[in-house]
């Protein structure tokens, strides 16, 4: 087979295993969800998917970090200039569920696994720290426009914020998922009072601050 080819159909086999183990996570979570039924989803055999991947960790850090950057583009795409700074931020976290609810199962495994895992995943930990942090940065630059319309106090500590705002974001999901009757379905009116409230405390802490 021609290197080109060979080139491809590898490409080709990794993303039917990314597709597949998506899938499965999603249904099952990361622990229910084995390499054989992944590589028997993808429809490969299981050296075909070590020949692509070290191991199942390796697999879930790349389904959640595609994952993660879409709901990421989602909610920075969803800043919008004239609403006011409540309004904003309730849309970007609510882009954002709604988009997520699909994986909530997945996007939650991930926070199970860093709490839970040992030294030895340690790389791994980092990955998922760094995409619990996007969901910062996304935040903290709505409330730095904010500080720049003069909507916020030049010295509110909006770091801080992004902070209780990251942990509101992922605290919501788990409580959602958690009372959801259907499988990737949330309480959608139930979850945007919530966001409301909780983000008008946060910024009235901020102009207050």
């Amino acid at each position: 087979m021609p290197v080109v080819s060979r080139a491809r159909s590898k490409e080709r086999n990794r993303q039917k295993i990314l597709d597949s183990a998506m899938a499965l996570f999603r249904e099952r979570g990361f622990e229910a969800a084995t390499l054989r039924d992944i590589a028997k989803a993808a429809g490969l055999s299981t050296g075909a998917l070590f020949a692509n991947f070290a191991d199942k960790n390796e697999i879930f850090l790349i389904v959640v970090e595609q994952e993660n950057a879409r709901v990421i583009n989602v909610m920075r795409e969803a800043y919008d200039e004239t609403l006011d700074l409540p309004g904003r931020l309730h849309q970007q976290l609510m882009r954002g569920y709604e988009y997520a609810q699909v994986n909530a199962r997945l996007i939650l495994s991930a926070f199970v696994m860093k709490w839970s895992a040992g030294q030895t995943a340690q790389t791994g930990l980092n990955e998922i720290a760094r995409m619990s942090d996007m969901v910062r940065y996304a935040l903290l630059d709505t409330l730095k426009a904010a500080v720049e319309r003069k909507e916020l106090p030049a010295n509110a500590p909006i770091e801080a914020a992004a902070e209780i705002l990251e942990d509101l974001c992922f605290a919501n999901m788990r409580r959602a998922f958690q009372n959801s009757h259907e499988p990737a379905t949330f309480d959608v009116k139930h979850l945007s009072d919530s966001v409301t409230l909780q983000v008008k405390l946060v910024i009235a802490g901020l102009q207050n601050a």
